[in-house]
């Protein structure tokens, strides 16, 4: 027999859904304080686990060298105050100011940190990367005027040249100190200067051997030793950074004694000069041939003793490069690569030492009508 439900029946079973809907909001409502609580409890327990918070504050990312930022860490918190702040730049800089400022003298990617510590002893670190790269220096013979650009072509920086007809550049750092090197024509009066680079300042001025300078250049081992090739004497001079006296020089006959060479032409008509990294402590002087174009490596071999002076020995392997280049007025080497000077087409190529040939990578737009010389500042 089927069960019959009337009207109580149906009344008693609203009343029972009803304490069910009932109880239903009453569980939600515990829920949802109980994860307002968890909540409150979570944000409160990690402000409690760590109390102090360190804000980071550079002027820039990004610059060319020598890069200059500003660091602020003003704005870092902590519970009780803050006890102290330690800047890590990734260079092997440090300081413990809370605000200053501080040059990168050198292209590359740095780590700046910073790590505040507050007065109960809680610490927070935080981190920020900083990209630096390197400036390409030229000059025109022509105009007498010296460029410093980015590596996208931006002109950054112009010096007037000393004297007429620069022709070669290089760079050295004594200390926190640049200081630019340029070897001018004249006119037939040859001329090698000192200069600082972010004023023009003539810091040193000397006359140099010969008449009509193919390139300098300038080994960081040695930093008081420059490399001059002129191409009317077709000599190879060692100069003596700080009074410009010839220390030694070498001309074609003395490379001619190697049996791989005797038959290659060399200091013929040089026209670039860079030192690079390797295979000797001391590295190597590159030269190139604008008649052949035709990259020479010599290993510099420093004096053994008084009565012995530095040798350079010309390597059995040599580079060509690539003949639609011509014609080139300055040469450098950074970052594994030849830099070459394209007179022609204004502007500073990049060059793969195992082919001699462009890579595609390029600075642009480089001012002016003869550009000679060049010097990397890195």
């Amino acid at each position: 027999m089927g069960a019959f439900l009337g009207p109580m029946g149906m009344k008693y079973n609203a009343a029972v859904r009803g304490k069910k809907g009932e109880r239903a909001l009453k569980i939600r409502s515990l829920i949802g304080l109980g994860l307002a609580i968890l909540l409150a409890v979570g944000i409160a327990g990690c402000a409690w686990l760590n109390p102090t918070t360190a804000v980071l504050r550079v002027s820039d990312r990004s610059g060319v060298v020598p890069f200059r930022v500003t660091y602020d860490a003003s704005a870092s918190d902590a519970r009780g105050g803050v006890d102290s702040v330690h800047w890590s730049f990734g260079d092997g800089g440090e300081s413990v100011s809370s605000a200053g400022a501080y040059t990168y003298h050198h292209a590359g990617s740095y780590e700046i940190a910073l790590t505040v510590r507050g007065v109960d002893g809680s610490i927070d670190r935080v981190v920020e990367i900083v990209e630096v790269a390197p400036a390409f220096w030229t000059a025109d013979e022509n105009l007498g005027v010296i460029y410093k650009l980015s590596p996208d072509g931006q002109l950054l920086h112009t010096i007037a040249s000393p004297a007429p007809q620069p022709r070669g550049l290089a760079l050295s750092k004594r200390g926190e100190v640049w200081s630019l090197h340029v070897v001018c024509m004249g006119g037939g009066f040859q001329r090698l200067f000192e200069l600082d680079p972010e004023t023009g300042e003539v810091l040193a001025e000397r006359s140099a051997p010969a008449q009509s300078p193919g390139g300098l250049a300038l080994a960081p081992q040695l930093p008081s030793v420059l490399w001059h090739v002129d191409r009317m004497s077709r000599k190879i001079y060692e100069l003596d950074a700080g009074s410009g006296g010839v220390l030694n020089s070498y001309g074609a006959s003395y490379f001619q004694a190697a049996p791989h060479h005797l038959d290659a032409v060399f200091l013929y008509a040089p026209t670039g000069m860079a030192w690079a990294e390797g295979p000797a402590e001391s590295g190597s002087i590159w030269v190139l041939e604008e008649t052949s174009m035709i990259l020479y490596q010599l290993t510099i071999v420093p004096s053994v003793g008084l009565f012995s002076g530095t040798q350079l020995e010309i390597q059995a392997e040599s580079i060509s490069i690539s003949e639609d280049l011509r014609p080139v007025s300055g040469l450098e080497w950074y970052d594994g690569f030849f830099w070459v000077v394209e007179r022609h087409r204004h502007r500073i190529t990049q060059v793969n030492p195992e082919t001699g040939q462009r890579t595609g990578v390029f600075v642009p737009g480089g001012p002016g009508a003869a550009l000679s010389g060049l010097a990397i500042q890195r």
